[in-house]
């Protein structure tokens, strides 16, 4: 793995300098070599040896995902479905554009993306978090370890500032493109040119929220309400709320009387859980806040302010179902709207096509396959228990990553 910080008037020319004809010309490896399984697993065992890693949860997700046991059932499962006339290879090189809000998915993607043999690029945020600066020194250090030379000169790791005639290159040599970042990333990239057989697999912006059955919720006991308050955390306040994945509408389902008891006890319970982990919150993002809410209030003729800004409590709108389109952005930090809805059967009428991530909490499988059904493609590519929203799956965006990262050839 080579990490490589590229001064921004010598980015292409140290860029040139890295994909050179014998990057160009290596060998692929064999998808899902007992190489790249060890590698990862290695990786994982270094992260949980660091001491204080719980400082950093997201790394923490990371070592759990890509340990031996986790990679081995997502390769079982994807095989298994394979045809058996099919022979699975690698696709090529991949160029990965990593997103800035959530840093670290791209570990993800590039994990999956090594482990079927492709060559990978990666370019990540100049800004990028501490839990990344670490996890980078974690992967050199174990790079320079003689086992890994194969992996090592075949993965590439690399920030520079805006550089047209850098993504030109890459992208020229690419057999897949992996675009994080969202619209704006997406649109950007794609103005160069690829080669005619290059895949690609573009993540826009998406919108995620929550939907809980009232009834239900009333009726757990105080210790189940503090475990759900701790899983809406997780998905809600990693990245400050600005991965895709995580809610910014709670949808309360039932019966008006019960929708607003519900609202009371659940928002309650969140602020208990900011309050026992001493949250706090920089000036800035406190300001766009209060930026935020006053531009809902000069648009939305029905909103309510269910609790105002305060760093120990989470700033809950809430708004009739009829106006939820016209607030779709979202300032992060802890900034949520409500509404209430009778049934489960609605959400397929509020549907949008960017929604990603739908977290429940007190609907069974039937009720939940009912609505995917009548939503019918118009939207939502995830359906997932609460406390679920921010863990990768190989299928992501409605894309099964495993799929696009690699050739089948057909053996007839």
């Amino acid at each position: 793995m080579i990490t490589v910080l590229a001064p921004k008037d010598k980015g292409f020319l140290i860029v040139d300098q890295l994909i050179n004809e014998k990057l160009l010309n290596l060998e692929l490896l064999p998808s899902f070599s007992q190489l790249a399984l060890d590698f990862l697993s290695q990786l994982s065992n270094k992260i949980f040896e660091v001491k204080h890693i719980t400082n950093f949860p997201e790394l923490v997700a990371l070592a759990y995902w890509i340990r031996k046991a986790n990679i081995s059932s997502i390769i079982k499962n994807f095989q298994k479905n394979v045809d058996p006339d099919s022979i699975i290879t690698p696709r090529g090189i991949a160029f990965h554009i990593a997103p800035s809000n959530v840093d670290s998915i791209f570990l993800y993607s590039w994990a999956l993306s090594m482990l079927v043999g492709n060559i990978n690029i990666i370019r990540i945020t100049q800004n990028y978090s501490p839990q990344i600066a670490l996890l980078l020194l974690f992967i050199n250090d174990l790079m320079k370890e003689k086992q890994w030379e194969e992996i090592t000169e075949r993965n590439i790791i690399i920030t520079y500032a805006h550089d047209d005639k850098i993504n030109e290159r890459l992208s020229s040599i690419a057999d897949v493109r992996v675009l994080w970042g969202g619209d704006s990333t997406v649109q950007a990239i794609r103005k160069f040119s690829t080669k005619p057989t290059t895949k690609e697999v573009p993540f826009a912006d998406k919108f995620s929220y929550t939907v809980i059955d009232s009834k239900k919720y009333i009726a757990l006991n105080d210790y189940r309400r503090e475990q759900l308050a701790k899983q809406f955390y997780n998905d809600s306040y990693w990245f400050d709320q600005l991965a895709c994945s995580s809610p910014r509408f709670v949808y309360f389902s039932g019966i008006k009387k019960k929708n607003l008891e519900a609202s009371h006890l659940f928002w309650d319970s969140l602020s208990k859980e900011l309050q026992n982990r001493e949250t706090s919150e920089s000036m800035g993002l406190a300001m766009n806040k209060l930026v935020y809410m006053y531009e809902t209030a000069s648009v939305g003729d029905s909103m309510k302010v269910v609790s105002e800004l305060n760093i120990a409590k989470p700033t809950v709108i809430r708004i009739d179902k009829n106006e939820i389109n016209s607030f779709r952005d979202s300032c992060g930090g802890g900034f949520f709207f409500e509404t209430f809805i009778e049934s489960l059967d609605e959400l397929s009428l509020l549907t949008k096509s960017n929604d990603q991530t739908l977290t429940y909490f007190g609907f069974n499988k039937a009720k939940l396959r009912n609505l995917i059904k009548s939503v019918n493609g118009k939207g939502i590519d995830r359906v997932v228990p609460i406390g679920h929203a921010l863990n990768f799956s190989p299928l992501w965006d409605g894309y099964s990553l495993l799929d696009e990262f690699t050739r089948k050839v057909h053996l007839l």
